[in-house]
């Protein structure tokens, strides 16, 4: 065989260091090495890159674990702070709506008797008591409670939410005629001695204002307010 060039021979060292060559080209090659220091330093450096001490695979294999490992507790980390996150503000948005709720809806809030006017009270020829209702704070009445303390008194409480609105009509629950069945009351209370004897506007615990007692003689409604609840029929 014909004697092999540096150059051919540098390109046959990785088919001779994995003995994938052909014998007669290996004997070529191993003729060359015995006489060229440059090649043999060539083989020399390709055994040392391709020859890596298993310690140095383990701890390279080991790093791109560990890598791997940190990839995923990221995204898992990631999506666990996003659930957190999303759970919290879901939460302080519920709080906030309840509290817009609870502050600005919610009639929970007694009206005071000192803004309360009862005016004009009198009977229907239906038998049923009719009075004005003005409050003279300027503020709305969302919704008007009636309560009964089983001691024959019956409560007519105007309830508006902690934060108060200004009204914005003239004509409301705030300023108004309102109707009072004295004989449908009676009816819830079958036992005489809670039937009603008399009838408060107001909070229970703030000076209520008496619209009618038991033995108390009213006027007979005019015609006028007997044509308000006419027109409400």
């Amino acid at each position: 065989m014909n004697k092999l060039s540096c150059e051919i021979v540098r390109d046959l060292l990785p088919l001779y260091y994995d003995e994938v060559c052909s014998a007669d080209t290996r004997k070529s090659i191993e003729a060359h090495l015995a006489t060229c220091e440059h090649c043999t330093a060539d083989l020399h450096k390709l055994q040392q890159s391709s020859s890596l001490p298993f310690e140095v695979i383990e701890k390279n294999k080991q790093e791109s674990t560990a890598l791997a490992s940190f990839k995923g507790y990221w995204h898992r980390s990631r999506a666990a702070a996003f659930a957190r996150g999303l759970l919290l503000a879901t939460t302080i948005c519920g709080f906030i709506g309840l509290g817009y709720v609870g502050l600005f809806r919610w009639n929970i809030t007694e009206v005071p008797s000192s803004v309360i006017e009862i005016s004009d009270v009198s009977r229907l020829k239906d038998g049923k008591i009719a009075y004005h209702v003005k409050l003279t704070d300027g503020y709305r009445v969302n919704q008007i409670r009636g309560k009964s303390e089983g001691d024959g008194n019956f409560y007519i409480t105007p309830m508006r939410p902690v934060f108060k609105a200004k009204t914005d009509a003239e004509l409301g629950l705030g300023n108004r005629y309102e109707l009072i069945d004295l004989e449908q009351l009676n009816a819830n209370h079958t036992d005489p001695s809670t039937q009603i004897k008399a009838i408060y506007y107001g909070p229970k615990d703030d000076n209520p204002i008496l619209i009618w007692k038991q033995g108390m003689q009213l006027p007979p409604a005019t015609d006028a307010v007997e044509a308000q609840f006419t027109d409400r029929d």
